[in-house]
Parts: structure tokens; sequence; C-alpha cells
């Protein structure tokens, strides 16, 4: 295997943010309040809070906007950020073109996070793609 000279970079928003609107927020008080109010008809207070807690944990989330990361592929793992993925954690990857967008997908071996997406911004897909094949 070739060592890579220089680490490819490259700078990506951590997901797309997509504006929500007046009626979205709507919608969803609605049917939290709806929820929480058919459980404590039933008698599940329990859940009524998990609903109600759930509701402003998605609000939050919901205003939030995405950080800009630093993603580095170099011969040791992929860094995204303050979190680095050694290619012996991995089992597979695909680079996806599709709807404007490209990105790489990777498939880890951990069972509680199987996938991971990292948007691929100003850097030639072909060029990512022959560096991963070499470890993946």
């Amino acid at each position: 295997m070739a060592k890579l000279k220089e680490p490819i970079v490259w700078e990506a928003f951590e997901y797309t943010y997509r504006e929500k609107t007046t009626d979205w927020y709507w919608a969803v008080s609605i049917i939290a309040v709806s929820m929480a109010v058919t459980s404590i008809l039933f008698n599940n207070l329990l859940f009524a809070i998990f609903i109600v807690l759930s509701f402003f944990t998605l609000m939050l989330y919901a205003k939030r906007k995405p950080h800009l990361l630093q993603v580095q592929l170099d011969e040791r793992g992929i860094q995204e950020g303050r979190v680095k993925y050694a290619y012996s954690s991995l089992a597979s990857f695909w680079v996806e073109d599709r709807f404007g967008e490209t990105k790489i997908i990777m498939k880890s071996k951990k069972k509680t996070m199987p996938y991971i997406v990292i948007p691929i911004v100003d850097v030639d897909p072909n060029i990512v793609h022959d560096h991963l094949k070499r470890y993946l």
C-alpha cells in the first residue's frame, strides 16, 4: 500500500439544515399535546412525562444549526471534527452522489453505530473513493 503524502482535508457541515416553518412547529406541538393528553386519560403519567420531555428535546434540536467540521482522511483513519474513526473499526464504505450531494457512507463494525455518513465538499469523490479503497 502506497503511503498518502498529505491527508485529504475538507470542511463540511455535520448535516443538511432545513428551516422549519411555523406550521411544522404547530403540527408537532398538536401531536405532542394530543399524545400526552391521551396517555393521561389512559392513566399512564410516566408516558405523558416522556412525551413532554421528548417534545422539548425535539424543539431544541430543530432550532440547532449544524456545526462546520473539518474532515480528514489519512493512513490511520477518518477524522470528522473531534471524532476519529479507525479503519479497523469500519467494515465497508460507499461514495454516493445523488440529488446534488456527495457523501461517504461507511458501515461500522460497532452494533450501536451501524452507519456513518460524511458529506464530501470541494474534493473529488474519485480521490476519496480511491483512498478508502486502499484501506477498506
